[in-house]
């Protein structure tokens, strides 16, 4: 039996959900964790309730992202991202843990240019690997891309000799990472969705089903940021007030993506309780409430201001059978369009966004439902037993 060590920066949303179901996996493969999160008790207990009978190879830790280089510019990243792997590092020796392998379950916290594979080596003496969420470069054309090329590329990290492999979310530019880390295993993780059942006593679901009535739902569910498209689907629901859509609002709203002009508008639309809105304005407490909201939704709004990367909402989406809208760009895109998960639209179009809206409730009304197939077909890809496979062909490249 190996140890494999998780270390998770954050513990909220998805991180949690990533953060549980890599335990449990690596836990039910055979081996011991030891787990690094800022909430290591909550990790304790929910591995305590799904795998009693393995609970005791499990150890958590308590690890805190600080960001200890505040001054802007690329040199405060490359010192603060240099400073958190080496504060992993003595944040597991500290333990007295000696792990097999290290997972990284947010890598891009640990990758920046000048960050080299020497001098992560030097920093962080473990084997290591992790899920690279982000490589958005890599659906890019950077400007001064020459320049960032060996010492100098985002990624150049991933060529220590200690890490054997590296896990990510993009399917589309896999291949392109490969063919820059050469013969280093490039794997496609599924991004995993929590699939507990809705709950069924969360008020603001009912109130949602109540005050839709027979119009169809649309929800933009999670961080309500303005990557996340709030300011588009507010100017939706101005537009089609007098139509057949009830337009739902629910998670923490972030302030600081928006800027103090757009905070006032936000604020007076929020104020003016218009009739065919639903504002939840708070943190959603877990994953069965936010099960529920989802459920209550006809058409989940996923229209994300350049976002090049997976989200794990196409998951929650073919779980439960709810078309959703996306941009018409990048990884998003390129799902919806493949298996027919919804529709896509311009980012920033609201006329686009509503025709795409309207077109999708017209084919909800004569089909009654999108083909379920489809749907089952993205959740075998992005499954818990997709990710028992990923993790052992990683752990195969990892010699364990």
């Amino acid at each position: 039996m190996k140890t494999v060590a998780l270390v998770s920066p954050d513990s909220s949303g998805h991180h949690q959900t990533y953060l549980r179901r890599y335990a449990l996996t690596l836990l039910q493969l055979g081996h011991a964790v030891a787990a690094f999160t800022p909430a290591p008790d909550d990790l304790v207990a929910w591995i305590g309730r799904a795998c009693p009978d393995r609970a005791d190879r499990l150890r958590a830790a308590a690890l805190h992202y600080v960001q200890r280089w505040r001054a802007p510019g690329p040199l405060a990243i490359f010192f603060g991202k240099a400073a958190w792997v080496r504060f992993i590092a003595k944040t597991i020796n500290a333990t007295g843990i000696r792990p097999d392998l290290v997972f990284h379950t947010w890598l891009d916290n640990c990758l920046t240019p000048g960050l080299t594979a020497g001098l992560t080596d030097l920093l962080f003496p473990y084997p290591w690997s992790g899920l690279y969420f982000h490589p958005w470069y890599l659906r890019q054309r950077l400007p001064y891309a020459w320049l960032r090329r060996g010492p100098l590329s985002n990624h150049d990290a991933l060529r220590s000799r200690r890490c054997p492999a590296v896990a990510l979310l993009d399917e589309g530019v896999a291949g392109r990472l490969q063919s820059l880390l050469g013969k280093k295993p490039v794997l496609v993780f599924p991004d995993i969705a929590d699939d507990s059942p809705p709950d069924p006593a969360f008020e603001p679901a009912a109130e949602i089903i109540e005050r839709g009535g027979t119009r169809k739902v649309v929800g933009l569910l999670g961080v309500l940021s303005r990557r996340k498209g709030m300011l588009t689907l507010i100017e939706m629901a101005q537009r089609a007030a007098r139509e057949s859509w009830f337009f739902v609002f629910a998670g923490v709203l972030d302030q600081n993506s928006f800027s103090a002009a757009e905070r006032r508008a936000i604020a007076e639309f929020v104020r003016s309780k218009p009739e065919n809105c639903f504002f939840y304005l708070q943190r959603i407490p877990d994953e069965p409430q936010f099960n529920a909201l989802v459920n209550a939704c006809d058409v989940l709004f996923a229209v994300y201001r350049n976002f090049l990367s997976s989200s794990n909402l196409l998951t929650k989406a073919a779980l439960f059978h709810k078309p959703i809208m996306v941009s018409n760009r990048h990884c998003m895109g390129e799902r919806v369009a493949a298996f027919g998960l919804g529709a896509t639209a311009a980012e920033e179009s609201v006329e686009q966004c509503l025709d795409a809206l309207y077109r999708l409730g017209d084919r909800l009304d004569q089909t009654g439902g999108l083909a379920t197939t489809r749907f089952e077909d993205y959740r075998r890809l992005h499954s818990i037993e997709r990710l028992h496979a990923a993790f052992g062909e990683l752990l195969a490249a990892a010699g364990l």
